[in-house]
């Protein structure tokens, strides 16, 4: 499986291992810092200490104090570091999405001969239902376990996504189609239509749309 630093384990695992190192780079320095510091004290109450035993500790303690101060930035920068890594990662993924879902429903529902004046409603009608998926090096959109482009088709096709398609070039001007020249009469869920715009809206009641339920 492909490293995704996106996902949501991955990102959980990054800062595990982060918390972890960092536990580990000051836990021993701080341990050993607080039994110098007890051994300190308890050598000041004893009147009878080594004055070359007392230096010996202070020496001793002043040292681990600075080593571990430096683990302790050493463990922020880490830190700092990969929460730039992780931000990073994220805002590549945000403008990956985004041009491979837009470009990707810009190119089917073309494909698929949407109204150039409904792309933006079907847009936002279908791009809440795509991811992306990752197999190997490569991302792709999908839509459940369907390729973008073949959902699209699909939908295109069905009762909710016909009435977004532009009719056939080749009807000619004269043709109504229907008994009487009456043609057939346009119907919509409620769903596509509210996901219209004002003008597709004006365009399917001035046409003689009617709602039907979803």
């Amino acid at each position: 499986m492909a490293f995704d630093p996106n996902d949501a384990d991955t990102k959980k695992a990054i800062k595990e291992a982060v918390e972890a190192a960092t536990a580990e780079a000051t836990a021993g320095l701080l341990e050993k810092n607080k039994e110098l510091l007890g051994k300190l004290k308890k050598a000041q109450k004893d009147s009878a200490i080594d004055p070359a035993e007392h230096a010996a500790l202070q020496e001793e303690l002043a040292a681990t104090q600075v080593k571990l101060a430096e683990a302790q930035k050493a463990a922020k920068t880490a830190t700092t570091e990969a929460d730039k890594i992780k931000k990073a990662y994220e805002s590549e993924s945000q403008v990956t999405h985004r041009l491979l879902v837009d470009n990707g429903l810009s190119e089917a529902l073309l494909k698929n001969g949407i109204k150039p004046e409904m792309t933006k409603a079907v847009k936002a009608l279908l791009s809440s239902q795509v991811t992306l998926k990752t197999e190997g090096d490569k991302r792709m959109a999908v839509v459940g376990d369907k390729p973008l482009g073949d959902f699209v088709t699909e939908w295109a096709k069905s009762d909710e996504g016909k009435h977004f398609v532009a009719a056939p070039a080749n009807q000619g001007g004269g043709a109504h189609g229907g008994a009487g020249g009456g043609g057939t009469q346009k119907t919509m869920s409620r769903t596509a239509f509210d996901a219209l715009d004002a003008t597709g809206k004006m365009e399917f009641t001035k046409a003689g749309g009617q709602l039907v339920a979803d």
